[in-house]
This record gives C-alpha cells, structure tokens and sequence, in this order.
C-alpha cells in the first residue's frame, strides 16, 4: 500500500472529526470508523489505521478542506499552553481587544475544545486497537497504542485534572471520573505492560518492523517504541515529585535502568508531509496572522545570546526591522497591531515534535539533584542535554545550532530585560516583575532551587515548541520564570492569580449538560473550584 493510499484512508477514518469541538464527548464516543471488519484485515489495516490515526492527532496534524485540526490545535493548544509557556504571544484580540484566554477571561468554546478531541481521536481508536487485538501476535500494535494514548491523555488530564478515564467505552455518556492520582498511576501502570511486550519482542526480533506502512514517528522501529515509552515513564515520574515522592523515583530510576531517549535519533517525531498533514503553527502563524514569539522566549533567547533564536524565528517587519520582538501574555491591543512582530520560522512541512532526547537528559539532570540514580551526575547530564538541543534539526530549515561547548561556559549572561516596542506598560526589567536571574554555567555548589531553575530554563528552551509540556512544567516547579500577565490585564474577576498564573482549564460546559452528575463528582475529586485558579494534583510545590 502506498503512503499516498495510507493518507486517503486515513483522511477517510477520521472523517466525522470535523464536526465542531464544542460538541459533548458523548458524540465523539461513536465509532468513527465505516470500514467493515472484511475490510480492515487486509494488509494488517485492522490496527494499523487506527494507529495512524491516534498518531496524526495527539497534536492535531490533518488537513482538511475546512482546517477542521489547525483549528482544534489553536483552541486547546496555541490559545492555551504555548502562551501560558511563555512560547508565544497573540497577535489577534480576537474582536474583543484581547478580553479572551491571554488574559484569563476563559472562553468556553476555546477551553473546552481538547476534552470532545481527545476522546473522539484518541480513546476511540485506543478502544479498537485493544478490542481487536486478541492475538500474540497483535500485543505489539496495542503495546504502541497505550504508549500513544498515554502521550496524548497525560496532555489531557494536565489540562482538566480528573477525567473519565479507567472505565471508557465509546457510546457511554455516563463515563464515572476517575482522580488524577487515579490516571497517572493508571498511566504508570499502561506503560510498564506496553515496555515488557516491547522489550520482549526487540530481544526476540530486533529487525522486525511489522508495523512500518502505519507508523508516522519510527516507521515501525519497536526499539524506538521502547525508548519512548521509558522516557514518557521518567517524564510522567518527575511530573508527580512533589505529590508521591516515592513514586517519582522509582519509576523514574526504573526507567533510567530499562533505557530512555540517549540521541536526536531516538526522538519522537511526527513526519508531517506539509499536504495531507501539516504542522499547524505554520498556518496560524502565516494564513491567521494569530501567533508571534513570546516575551519570556525573547527574554531568554536574546539574554543567553542564543544561536537557536534564528532558527527558531524571524525579526520583526515594519517598523520593527532588524530585531527579535516577542508579546507579552495579556497584552491588550486591537485588531492585528502586533502582527510586525517576530514570526515562526516553521515550514507546513516541518516535524511536529512530541518528545526528544534533549528532555530525557534534563529529567535525569533533575532526578539527580533529587539524590536518584539516574546513570550519571547532575552536571554530566545537564550538559549533555544542552549539547544535544544544540546538535538537533529544528524549525523551519530543520538545521542544528551546533557547537555548544562555549554557551556553556557562559556564567554571567542572564535573561534580558523584555521591552515592547508598542506599549512600555508590558516591559519586564526587574526582578520584582518577574526577571530571571539564571545563568547557563552549571555551579555545583548552587543550591537546590538554583540548579532546578538552570535545569527546567534550559529544558524549556530544548522542547520548544511543546508549549503545553512548557506550561505543565512551569506549573509543577515555577521555572523557567516566565512573564505573569499585565495585573491590570488580569479579567480573571480574581479566579486567577496574577502571581500564580493559570493553573488548569474549567471543565467544559457540555459535561455539566450532558454528563452533569458525573462532571460534579469529578469537581469533587478536584479538591477546589472548577475554575483556572485550582491547582491540579501533582501541583504541590
């Protein structure tokens, strides 16, 4: 079957996503595959098309006549994470003078978009896989599809907090919500099974690639699988340090000694085609006119005189020639005013980026000032995380920064003051509004905090442009210290600290119509308000 033929069945698959995200998920619980089983078990299609279809949306990724997935990115991603990161600014007041999520006046449709997403292109078709994989020999096919519901659902739950997730089943409006602690332990659990099945077939078959025609990220490596699946593991136990300490470290340790991403060969990668899938930002930066470079990026980039800035993204245009300039979250403007500033250099074909092996060793880096074995020191993996974010492919031209020995020998440059060329109200210039002080030069005699901060700036830079893995991270350390709204700006009506920033989306409103006694409970196993201001579980620090 041609790669070609795969996208057509795969555009064919998904087909009924493109009805409108603020629809309840109990719509998108239906089966949303025509195929007949006849059908489906030519070419080991039965699993491999879900596969494909699982993977082209744990970051939406589809073309579609409408741009149905470039949409659905921008309201649960790009108008969520990649600006509560500090990865990019809005270039759009979105008709109300930016009254909207930049400034934490939560607009339901946008923040309740991933909820009906998640469940119709991710649990479905996870749903199928594990119904229809009966057989030895279909254990790997659903081995790589818990690895891929558990990448796509930790986004999800990261989001919300509780969800109904252990006892899904499609058509069932009335799915019980699980805790958080709940579903990361489930997670934990998913995770472990898919590693044995995958570590038992790579011993067995190492060249085997059964599942090549269908898989966008390792064209059917399993050894690549396993690696993921270890560094998903250590990434999830980092995420859960300061609410079961305990847990944290020995799933991280245990995925340390099982084996992690160690090279930008082993990251995870989804090859987009720039036709039949595309990266997103691409189009919103480029055809919407919606997204810039943010402050905190700018801030970071300029102040650590950081090669990475024009790979990453363009100078200004206008009368902002000649320079980098990022918007600050919570800008308010009108119209298309800051649409001068700095752009993506991203390509529609550009790869979309889920995990990479640059993370891995910042994880290891922080699980070792927490006193865990993690196969080497602090210092040893810190720097070999910024030498492997320097050496690999990134944005528009897919080139590497290069050499970083002399950017970490840097011990004096901070981040720079942020100034906005349109409205000095938004400058950032001292500590008091939210400077960082952080150098790149590890110092081993730094305490703690310091080290966690170098650590996470550094890991925040190498994950660009995972902006929701960015904003997670922000909240469960408080690094890197990006740029708090304009309190001025703040339309929260005091639900959202300014200080604190946004900590979660609201539920979406379609469960409390839909799903209400269920949604209650799990507002309940929320432990606060159902509002951005309620920290999630693992958000103890």
């Amino acid at each position: 079957m041609k790669q070609t033929a795969l996208y057509l069945l795969l555009s064919f698959l998904v087909s009924l996503a493109g009805t409108s995200c603020t629809k309840n998920y109990k719509e998108f619980n239906k089966d949303p595959n025509n195929a007949t089983d006849e059908d489906l078990t030519h070419d080991n299609l039965g699993l491999g098309s879900f596969i494909l279809q699982m993977q082209a949306k744990v970051i939406p990724s589809q073309t579609y006549a409408n741009n149905d997935d470039v949409n659905a990115y921008q309201v649960i991603y790009n108008l969520m994470g990649d600006i509560y990161s500090g990865y990019l600014g809005t270039s759009n007041a979105f008709g109300n003078n930016g009254v909207n999520n930049s400034t934490y006046a939560m607009i339901p449709a946008w923040y309740g978009a991933a909820f009906p997403y998640a469940y119709q292109n991710e649990m479905g078709p996870w749903h199928q896989v594990r119904e229809r994989a009966k057989d030895a020999k279909a254990a790997t096919t659903y081995a790589v599809a818990q690895v891929i519901k558990v990448m796509a659902m930790h986004r999800i739950s990261d989001t919300y907090g509780p969800l109904p997730y252990l006892n899904f089943t499609p058509g069932n409006s009335s799915i019980p919500y699980n805790s958080q602690q709940e579903i990361y332990h489930s997670f934990f659990a998913e995770l472990d099974s898919a590693i044995t099945v995958l570590k038992t077939f790579v011993s067995a078959s190492p060249e085997a690639r059964p599942l090549a025609k269908y898989d966008l990220v390792y064209k059917g490596d399993f050894s690549k699988w396993l690696k993921l699946a270890n560094s998903l593991k250590l990434r999830l136990a980092l995420r859960v340090v300061y609410a079961d300490p305990a847990l944290a470290r020995k799933a991280a340790e245990e995925a340390v000694a099982s084996g992690v991403m160690t090279t930008n060969d082993d990251n995870a990668i989804l090859n987009v085609d720039g036709v039949s899938t595309i990266n997103p930002l691409n189009m919103i930066c480029y055809s919407y006119n919606d997204t810039r470079m943010g402050a905190t990026m700018e801030s970071l980039l300029k102040g650590y005189k950081d090669p990475r800035i024009s790979l990453l993204f363009n100078k200004g245009t206008g009368p902002l020639s000649g320079d980098y300039h990022g918007i600050r979250n919570g800008s308010l403007f009108s119209g298309h005013s800051y649409d001068p500033f700095s752009t993506l250099n991203i390509t529609a074909a550009t790869p979309v980026q889920w995990m990479v092996a640059a993370e891995s060793y910042f994880l290891r880096a922080e699980g070792s000032i927490w006193g865990w074995n993690m196969a080497g020191t602090a210092k040893e993996l810190y720097e070999t995380g910024v030498r492997t974010a320097f050496s690999q492919p990134i944005g528009g031209t897919q080139k590497a920064a290069g050499d970083a020995s002399a950017y970490l020998e840097d011990g004096t440059s901070t981040p720079a003051p942020f100034i906005d060329p349109m409205n000095g109200a938004n400058n950032v210039q001292t500590q008091n509004d939210g400077l960082s002080t952080i150098t790149i030069k590890w110092v081993e005699g730094d305490p703690f905090e310091k080290k966690q901060e170098r650590i996470l700036t550094q890991k925040w830079l190498a994950i660009y442009p995972d902006g929701q893995e960015a904003w997670t991270e922000f909240r469960r350390t408080g690094y890197p210290k990006v740029f708090p709204i304009p309190a001025s700006n703040n339309k929260s009506n005091g639900l959202i600290s300014t200080e604190k920033q946004i900590r979660r989306s609201p539920f979406p409103q379609n469960e409390y119509l839909n799903n209400s006694a269920n949604v209650m409970k799990g507002v309940g196993l929320l432990g606060g308000p159902d509002n951005g201001g309620t920290p999630l579980w693992w958000d103890k620090k």
